[in-house]
């Protein structure tokens, strides 16, 4: 789960690692996708300058020799995707024999793009810190969020862009996961429960993603049950699953529970990773972004400011991580009518972004987005235009025309054009959103709806007869 965002399309992702291809330096990047997402994902952006090395294929355990005598033999290829990290790393003495590796591997000079589980993220965060290190940026696929960004109210709460082929997966799927979720916790070898856990933790995401939340639940609570009697109950792992059970309630709205869950989280990571641990700081997100949901924004601040000292001092002032943590400050503010502090939080994330990411990046975009939202709010149209637009401008670059968070901007402005009271301006720019949408998502979906009842208004403004 990932802790700083609740969007569960995988938009962003996409266009970082698209970003990262066309401007990023040889290095270390990780890509932590569910295991049925990553050949998805690296047949994108297959080309003669990449090469793939799928672990499940390998027949022996990891060993540093393994990748580099694999790289050796791809001299015409820059980029190399490693797929099903977790299978080659699954004890310590691997973990520690990839640790060794880092600056082997690194002098390759190559952009390596090591794709794995969000429980292996963690594994090499504690025990292999050495090449943690090198880790130039993190892309993270089908997680949970926290960052939203003004404009998301047009679209629903989930996401539904990819729903009809999550379903076909699932389809696909289905044999399997009555078979692991039939498998009995007494009679079942601990290795092959293990096993089912990983698998069915992710369909569970792909549930999610198709807001099913009761069947997710209902199978992570298995993986629950299998994690908390081989693995125990202070566990990493185990606190993961937490996370996500914590996460389904959250989209259920079942704040209660989802604090529970996060709690439970919260005690396992202070025990096994310590107090000052960046996992600790995405607990500390997520329990901020149950009480900014809520509209406790006093709360919302307390935990957000906890994260923040942990990123501030862990991963310092000018990381991504910290960038997301003085986002979601921004919004507390803006959604308190705090503007001038929200502003201000909002410049300091920005600063990061375009110093760490560049002026160009999607994520710089969100930022650029949430300025203009807050002139928007101070009604300072102008300044809003100008934000808005630094964010399309990025967004056609990188996404193109046709595309959902393109049209959300197209909907951004035509909103402000309906506040200032330029309806044709606003009927013009909703009509552009209206297009994308309809293209991509279909007639009936949400999004699509949300927009037409939109240019209905407008167009019932525009024919009624003044006074």
């Amino acid at each position: 789960m990932k802790p700083q965002s609740d969007r569960t399309d995988n938009s962003e992702a996409y266009g970082t690692l698209r970003w990262i291809l066309d401007n990023g330096d040889m290095g270390f990047f990780f890509i932590i996708a569910p295991w049925v997402q990553q050949h998805k994902i690296v047949d994108l952006y297959k080309s003669p300058n990449t090469a793939v090395l799928d672990c499940a294929n390998l027949d022996a355990s990891f060993t540093y020799g393994t990748l580099d005598a694999w790289a050796d033999k791809q001299e015409a290829q820059n980029v190399l995707f490693i797929l099903n990290l977790d299978i080659l790393l699954r004890e310590d003495k691997h973990l520690a024999s990839f640790n060794m590796g880092r600056d082997m591997l690194a002098r390759k000079e190559k952009i390596w793009f090591f794709c794995m589980s969000e429980d292996l993220d963690n594994k090499l965060a504690k025990h292999a810190l050495d090449f943690y290190s090198y880790v130039r940026l993190k892309v993270r696929f089908h997680a949970e969020a926290e960052e939203k960004f003004e404009g998301q109210q047009i679209m629903d709460f989930e996401d539904r862009t990819h729903v009809e082929e999550i379903k076909k997966t699932l389809e696909r799927y289905k044999d399997l996961e009555a078979q692991y979720m039939a498998m009995s916790l007494e009679d079942s070898a601990d290795t092959a429960l293990l096993s089912a856990a990983i698998v069915l933790s992710d369909i569970a995401t792909l549930y999610k993603d198709c807001a099913m939340y009761e069947r997710a639940l209902i199978i992570l609570k298995k993986v629950m049950a299998i994690r908390e009697k081989i693995l125990g109950t202070d566990h990493p792992d185990t606190s993961t699953t937490y996370h996500n059970i914590a996460s389904a309630y959250v989209y259920q709205g079942n704040y209660p529970k989802a604090l529970e869950g996060l709690q439970k989280a919260l005690d396992i990571t202070e025990k096994v990773l310590g107090l000052n641990h960046p996992n600790l700081a995405a607990i500390y997100n997520n329990i901020a972004s149950v009480y900014k949901n809520q509209g406790d924004y006093h709360n919302a601040l307390e935990w957000y400011q906890k994260a923040l000292i942990i990123t501030e001092e862990v991963l310092g002032t000018d990381h991504p991580d910290t960038a997301i943590t003085y986002n979601n400050i921004a919004l507390v503010y803006a959604n308190q009518g705090d503007n001038p502090k929200a502003l201000e939080w909002n410049i300091k994330a920005l600063e990061i972004r375009v110093k760490v990411l560049g002026l160009n990046h999607p994520i710089t975009a969100i930022t650029y987005n949430n300025i203009a939202g807050v002139y928007k709010n101070q009604s300072d149209y102008f300044k809003a235009l100008i934000w808005y637009q630094k964010a399309l401008r990025i967004k056609e670059m990188v996404f193109g025309l046709n595309h959902p968070d393109t049209a959300t901007i197209y909907n951004n402005i035509a909103a402000l054009y309906a506040n200032q009271g330029d309806f044709f301006k606003a009927l013009e720019w909703f009509e552009k959103a209206r297009i994308v949408l309809k293209k991509v998502l279909g007639s009936s979906h949400p999004k699509t709806t949300t927009i037409n009842k939109s240019i209905a208004r407008i167009t019932n403004l525009l024919n009624t007869p003044s006074d």
